[in-house]
């Protein structure tokens, strides 16, 4: 039995999942991505190279962070790089971009999984200018009609980015309010950045 081309390409995804794509099968398809050659199948074909190549196609998924044809695409890349791989540091420049809000992101997918990835870049390693970002988007929002949900997420990064677990990072303990439990964790996120300060 043929299978169609879309038929294949959602089949990559359980098979990515599944670890059942071979190596030289990732490696044709990222030479598909590298070739410009994905058309609407973009997606699909990074998240089979990300699942199932590794971290070998770093440089690859990592080309795609700014992707303003598809916001979609940006926030898998940053969500692979950020929360899988563990090496979004390396990507701070285009984080912080993304943090921005840009035009191009209209539906806020590329900007989510910003605020997401730099809780986790945060959890591995100290970064001023990020925490900042997250304190000044859990303070004010964005000015917009969402700023309660902005501000939710941005909590929820900032407890990760102090050490908190993900499941602890996604709401207050019990017998703790929302806003008790995000007043402290911005105080605390202000006393780091205090810490860190160079004294005079």
């Amino acid at each position: 039995m043929t299978v169609t081309h879309d038929e294949y390409v959602r089949q990559l995804t359980a098979r990515a999942k599944d670890g059942t794509i071979p190596q030289r099968e990732v490696r044709e398809i990222a030479q598909t991505l590298s070739e410009g050659r994905a058309g609407r199948d973009l997606y699909r074909l990074l998240y089979a190279v990300a699942r199932a190549g590794g971290p070998a196609y770093e440089s690859l998924v990592a080309g795609y962070l700014i992707h303003p044809e598809d916001p979609e695409v940006s926030a898998l890349a940053v969500q692979v790089l950020t929360g899988h791989w563990r090496v979004g540091a390396k990507y701070r420049k285009q984080i912080i971009e993304l943090l921005g809000s840009p035009d191009w992101d209209l539906n806020d997918d590329a900007f989510i999984a910003a605020v997401s990835g730099a809780g986790e870049i945060l959890h591995d390693a100290f970064d001023a200018g990020l925490l900042r970002a997250l304190l000044k988007l859990a303070q004010e929002g964005r000015g917009e009609y969402d700023d309660d949900l902005v501000r939710r997420l941005a909590v929820e990064a900032i407890a990760r980015a102090l050490g908190a677990g993900h499941a602890e990072s996604m709401g207050p303990p019990e017998g703790v309010t929302r806003a008790e439990w995000s007043r402290g964790l911005m105080r605390a996120a202000h006393d780091r950045l205090h810490e860190a300060a160079p004294q005079s």
